[in-house]
């Protein structure tokens, strides 16, 4: 007697201005997006409740003492990466999500930028101002933790000698594998990443 598995499909969840692309068994798409939402709503509503953790782009200390989980995970990732929570929403919920569709399934994708098992972070162009890098792409045990450690990259790139300042803050930051920063005609390799032409 053959088990039934269930095919994967890929299909897309938008919460607030995220898309959430995930690849499990379609008869999971509605309680993907419960969770997804459940898991912004805890962040803005924590937020609302205390607006630094909304604006700050220096590391909070301490949460309340009723904090949900996710918050308190988003407080010390970003705080490990010497970052503002603020920079880390969109990972959290895209791991927050991955996690919870694990319990059910072992073969899941959700990403904006990332994938399972592993957190990507990416930039192209010079964003604001045109101060941030032409390229940037950090690799990190977590979406969250890839999401701060770019942050904290585009702030290094803005001080003087900010190219290998920030080449060696991602090798600093624990959790994070390695990255790649493109400035200019400058390439900066950092960690455990390799450039294949």
């Amino acid at each position: 007697m053959r088990l039934l598995r269930r095919r994967p499909k890929v299909f897309d969840i938008q919460v607030q201005d995220l898309v959430l692309r995930i690849t499990a068994p379609d008869d999971l798409a509605e309680e993907s997006r419960a969770a997804a939402l459940s898991f912004w709503e805890q962040l803005q509503s924590y937020g609302l409740r205390h607006p630094d953790f909304n604006s700050s782009k220096r590391p909070l200390r301490q949460v309340a003492a009723d904090a949900p989980e996710i918050v308190k995970e988003v407080v010390s990732t970003s705080s490990a990466a010497g970052v503002g929570p603020m920079f880390t929403f969109r990972g959290a919920v895209v791991d927050s999500v991955g996690r919870f569709l694990g319990q059910q399934v072992h073969d899941v994708t959700v990403a904006l930028d990332g994938s399972r098992g592993v957190g990507v972070s990416t930039t192209l162009g010079r964003g604001r101002g045109g101060r941030g890098p032409d390229g940037l792409a950090v690799i990190a045990q977590s979406c969250m933790l890839a999401d701060a450690a770019a942050a904290g990259v585009q702030a290094c790139l803005a001080k003087p000698d900010g190219f290998g300042m920030a080449l060696h803050y991602l090798q600093q930051v624990p959790g994070v594998r390695g990255g790649v920063v493109v400035l200019g005609d400058r390439i900066g390799v950092a960690g455990a990443v390799e450039i294949a032409a």
